[in-house]
């Protein structure tokens, strides 16, 4: 008796509660207005004030589009990938640093981003993630709970109300 597995159905699994929200399309926006803005040769702090960003962020925005060029920035990044034949990510980034006297922020603000960039707390709640919305939601509850009549409460996600299986009522 042979049991067969059963084949998953595509676009099963559970649904997305964000589905307009793609990270990847949010970096290639930001990627493409600061090269915009680079190459009409304004410097990183006038893109970060023209963006809303911080000036290193840019600069990895920079990085990662392959338009931003220095001496630290190339050497960085050929010690990190030497460094990355033989370790792992968080060792070569330690590597990097103590050889070349850098701290290790430093370092990863000289690599290009690898999953996504971080917005700023004003962002609009359709740039951020289910994650960082929840995050917003606590760290607002938390100021709240310390003194309520300085800061407003947040506003909560509605939820569908259930009903109740044995009478079907609402409630």
């Amino acid at each position: 008796m042979s049991k067969m597995k059963k084949t998953r159905k595509p676009g099963g699994g559970r649904k997305k509660l964000k589905p307009e929200y793609d990270a990847g399309k949010n970096l290639k926006e930001q990627m493409e207005s600061a090269v915009a803005l680079y190459d009409s040769e304004m410097s990183l702090q006038a893109i970060a004030d023209e963006l809303g960003l911080n000036p290193i962020k840019v600069r990895k925005l920079l990085i990662t589009a392959g338009v931003y060029e220095s001496d630290v920035a190339e050497k960085v990044q050929d010690t990190f990938e030497e460094y990355r034949e033989t370790q792992d990510y968080k060792t070569s980034i330690l590597s990097t640093a103590n050889t070349l006297k850098l701290s290790k922020a430093s370092v990863t603000s000289y690599l290009p981003y690898k999953k996504g960039v971080y917005f700023p707390g004003t962002a609009d709640k359709e740039k951020i993630s289910v994650g960082a919305e929840r995050q917003r939601r606590y760290r607002a509850m938390k100021r709240w709970r310390a003194d309520p009549r300085k800061t407003q409460l947040p506003v909560k996600r509605q939820r569908p109300k259930k009903r109740n299986w044995k009478s079907g009522c609402v409630g």
